[in-house]
């Protein structure tokens, strides 16, 4: 059948190049569905073996860009242009759209248990635990905590978000400082009154531990401070 005029114009070619092209364009969404089920069921096998999907970025699974792929499907998710049937397929595989929130939720679960084995959530530094990096986590949280009263360049040159009023409120319950020299601070200074008293002076030797602390240490750095 003839095009019409209008088509015409804007096609500028024949009857038979418009076929040719609506035939390339239908073998394209063919192989890009085919492509997406691939890809959907290594994700499947992904989670079967590691038992989540978390995909890193950068991961491959058999030549596969799966980790590139999943995150495009997470920004498609976030600006509303995932099919729902996708949508639904990725979520019944498990799949989390917000990845920070998720890892903010497990970080805190794990701080949580540490609180009530250890009887607080003064965590080292460099603990690990289940796994995942607890003390850098709560390190990052101080950070962003501070982050609140910067200015947003403040914030920008120094990569750090503000923490949100709820997660505030959910880490101080928990017995979160953030302060944590003044805390550190205070808790020496009370181990030596009780140094003292027990004593009956405050000249603790420069090796002696009370507690679990280097008492004689942390009084060497506040002689040393008082000399500055």
């Amino acid at each position: 059948a003839e095009l019409p005029a209008a088509v015409q114009r804007l096609w500028g070619g024949s009857s038979l190049d418009l076929e040719r092209m609506a035939g390339w364009l239908s073998t394209c969404v063919r192989e890009l569905a085919g492509s997406g089920e691939r890809m959907h069921g290594l994700l499947l096998a992904y989670r079967d073996r590691e038992g989540h999907c978390d995909v890193p970025s950068r991961h491959e699974e058999q030549g596969a860009r799966l980790g590139d792929w999943l995150s495009k499907q997470r920004t498609a998710f976030k600006r509303g242009r995932l099919e729902s049937r996708r949508v639904r397929a990725l979520e019944a595989a498990g799949v989390v759209w917000d990845v920070l929130a998720e890892q903010w939720e497990r970080n805190y679960a794990l701080l949580r248990a540490y609180r009530e084995r250890e009887g607080h959530a003064n965590v080292p530094a460099s603990h690990v635990e289940e796994g995942e990096r607890l003390g850098t986590w709560l390190r990052t949280q101080q950070k962003r905590y501070q982050a609140r009263g910067w200015s947003e360049e403040e914030r920008k040159a120094k990569k750090a978000s503000p923490m949100s009023d709820e997660e505030v409120g959910r880490l101080e319950a928990l017995g979160v400082v953030w302060d944590v020299f003044a805390e550190k601070w205070e808790r020496s200074y009370a181990l030596l009154r009780a140094y003292r008293e027990r004593e009956g002076h405050a000249r603790v030797p420069q090796g002696h531990v009370e507690e679990g602390e280097s008492l004689g240490g942390w009084l060497g750095t506040q002689r040393q401070r008082y000399q500055a």
